[in-house]
């Protein structure tokens, strides 16, 4: 295939990718994270709203959705400080900035999203940048814009108001500014580098991966070199060390927060330490690794899915196999290296201590960019290749892909949730159970997750829908006395001692009428007439 064609195909798919990432911003559900996210730049984050409203007070959406919006008397320096006790795991560089583009033009969840999706577009010529510096083939950059134009992984973070779209664009900003600095070696290649990983680091604390991998590359050619043709011994080794040193000085300020906080960082990244079924891991991870290419939200239990995962996942591991047995060494290098420092970091925790750490997506995305472009090597090479089954294999298999990513993102653009949303992803089930019901009274307390989803649920709820919300529930039961005009209870994620107390105290019976794996839904029913008339 004519690079000219293959140029054309992917400045197509690039406008096309535009389009999705801006299509239905408000479609789906603004889930948990996305909720935090503007209670974060609004300076009311984690036990800011729990002290606010959850203590036995009665209230409604409006009163929940309040906490997205800002307040006068609530500055930047408010919001960073706060953000750094009850959010350190998320630094907040991206945060800032949604801040002022938040007070410019708004808090509604369109207009969050669409601060993503406009950052997210910073991928492709960071990815057109760092094939240059990659590869040696001109058609590259081209076959790398249009597989990741229509990957619905990059489309999925793209359009979600947190920080990995925009990370993702500086992970590659650095990688190419890297391999720059290592090709043309000055004080000035190595501050850009610099700077650009203080930004990711600023963005992500997983940016330490980045780094890792970055210096063992940076190594691994320098010794190379050594034992061939370079009389540069060890110089660029030391320029990086020095570099990332530095960085490591300017993102101290944030590990002062990280020590500070060290408490609230264990318990909100807790729940990684917990181990999964062998089973559920392995499924995880083989539908993790093909949504780089192929995503319709399919669960555990669909036979089509794995056939579409399966020959992504055999593509990827030729992909990575080829790279190393015929790319040149520095190009394998970097990819092994971008790639394995991330799946060493997660993976082996996971392996000796135990956990799912590895199943996390976001954590992942180095991995899944480094196979990517190790496929992208494979496809170039064989397109360039000599005509015999090569370039017949790579022209299949590129239009395959861009026939599989049209439709995976194409299917996601029209989708109300999607797997990402994670806790929230059936919000639209709930919803419509809860807004079917006559005066429906929702009562939750402040444990975990709840205050966040509660008002990720209030988006969807009627207005008229009351909340009773308890400080958390433990053993003993605190509601006195519940609102009147009641004709419908529902006790959400709430413990069963619990419910069990609100029926011996109250003239009702509960039956399950909602379960994930992250939520549980009791509705009430009244033996003897409606609640209201029973003296509720």
């Amino acid at each position: 295939m004519p690079i000219k064609i293959i140029r054309w195909i992917a400045i197509a798919l690039l406008i096309l990718a535009t389009i999705f990432r801006f299509a239905h911003l408000d479609r789906k559900v603004y889930w948990h994270d996305e909720a935090y996210t503007s209670m974060v730049i609004t300076a009311r984050p984690g036990r800011y709203l729990s002290e606010d409203l959850f203590q036995h007070r009665v209230v409604k959406p409006t009163d929940l959705l309040a906490y997205q919006d800002f307040v006068p008397d609530l500055t930047l320096k408010d919001m960073v400080v706060r953000k750094g006790i009850e959010d350190v795991q998320h630094p907040p560089l991206y945060y800032v900035l949604l801040r002022f583009w938040a007070q410019l033009w708004g808090t509604n969840p369109a207009i969050t999203r669409g601060f993503s999706a406009l950052l997210s577009l910073l991928l492709f010529p960071a990815l057109y940048w760092l094939c240059r510096e990659l590869f040696t083939t001109p058609i590259s950059g081209w076959v790398a814009i249009a597989l990741f134009a229509v990957s619905p992984f990059h489309l999925v973070f793209g359009q979600e108001a947190r920080e990995f779209g925009f990370w993702t664009a500086l992970m590659l900003v650095s990688s190419a500014l890297l391999l720059r600095a290592t090709r043309l070696s000055s004080w000035r290649n190595w501050v850009l580098y610099g700077l650009s990983m203080v930004a990711a680091a600023y963005t992500a604390l997983f940016s330490v991966c980045i780094a890792i991998g970055h210096f063992a590359y940076v190594l691994g050619t320098d010794t190379d070199n050594r034992l061939g043709r370079s009389p540069q011994v060890g110089q660029r080794t030391l320029f990086c060390f020095g570099t990332l040193g530095l960085v490591a000085v300017l993102f101290l300020p944030w590990v002062y927060f990280i020590i500070a906080a060290n408490k609230a960082l264990g318990g909100t990244t807790s729940w990684t330490a917990v181990p999964l079924p062998f089973l559920t891991s392995l499924q995880a991870s083989a539908f993790n690794f093909s949504r780089s290419f192929v995503d319709f939200n399919f669960g555990f239990d669909n036979a089509i899915a794995y056939g579409l995962a399966l020959p992504i996942l055999a593509l990827q591991g030729y992909a990575f196999y080829q790279l190393w047995r015929t790319a040149p060494r520095k190009t394998g290098w970097f990819i092994v290296t971008f790639t394995g420092a991330t799946a060493l970091f997660f993976g082996l925790p996971d392996l000796f201590l135990g956990g799912q750490r590895f199943t996390v997506t976001r954590y992942l995305i180095p991995c899944f960019v480094g196979l990517q472009l190790a496929v992208v090597y494979l496809l170039s090479s064989f397109l360039t290749a000599r005509p015999n089954w090569k370039p017949r294999f790579a022209t299949l298999t590129f239009s395959l892909l861009i026939v599989l990513g049209v439709l995976s993102c194409g299917v996601y653009s029209q989708a109300n949730t999607w797997w990402n949303k994670a806790l929230s992803s059936n919000y639209h089930q709930v919803a419509e159970l809860i807004n079917g019901a006559e005066a429906p009274l929702i009562v939750t307390d402040a444990f975990s997750y709840n205050p966040a989803s509660m008002i990720s649920l209030s988006y969807l709820l009627e207005p008229e829908t009351q909340f009773l919300l308890l400080p958390r529930v433990e053993e003993s039961f605190t509601v006195k006395d519940l609102p009147t005009n009641v004709e419908t209870i529902f006790l959400f994620n709430l413990p069963e001692t619990f419910r069990e107390q609100f029926e011996a105290r109250y003239p009702v019976n509960f039956s399950p009428v909602f379960q994930d794996p992250w939520n549980e839904i009791w509705e009430s029913t009244s033996p003897s007439g409606s609640l209201s008339e029973n003296g509720l």
